[in-house]
């Protein structure tokens, strides 16, 4: 008959394999979290560009919508100006002056527009855009009940004007 032998003893794990798992364990949590926070931070960015502009009459088409939230993330990673935009079928009224804020607010009741222009922001536009936009621009677009293409025309003319000041 022969004897098998069996070493009372466990055999003992190498400390390299334990640490070789800690490590890869330690780059999983540190990607997982690395991936919440990107998703998060895209989040924040959608909820950000859908408060900069609001439209209270449901009349700005959806693909005029996107193309002014690209203008206003456009205007805020090129230039670092906020744009704010608020149409309503009532009163609107421009919040406090802010230096890097660009606020266009459109009444479409009583055809009336409240433009406030940051002041570095008028003074890297034409003058006659610029004097435009504060007084009168929208008005036509109001008047002919185009107002979401005249919104996008004149967001669209203030990137142009800045790129080519460029």
């Amino acid at each position: 008959m022969t004897r098998l032998d069996l070493d009372p003893a466990p055999a003992r794990i190498g400390m390299r394999p334990t640490l070789a798992r800690l490590a890869l364990l330690g780059l999983v949590v540190l990607g997982t979290l690395w991936g919440f926070n990107k998703h998060f931070e895209n989040v924040a960015t959608r909820l950000q560009a859908q408060e900069a502009i609001t439209d209270e009459t449901g009349q700005l088409p959806p693909e005029r919508l996107a193309l002014l939230r690209e203008a206003s993330d456009a205007l805020r990673e090129a230039y670092g100006v906020q744009l704010s935009i608020v149409a309503r079928p009532g009163p609107v009224s421009a919040p406090p002056p802010n230096p890097k804020t660009l606020f266009i607010g459109l009444d479409t009741a009583s055809n009336a527009a409240v433009v406030q222009l940051p002041p570095l922001l008028a003074k890297a536009l034409p003058p006659e855009l610029a004097q435009s936009l504060a007084s009168g621009y929208f008005d036509a677009y109001l008047a002919a009940g185009a107002w979401p293409e005249g919104l996008y025309t004149g967001v669209l003319a203030i990137l142009e004007a800045l790129r080519d000041q460029r």
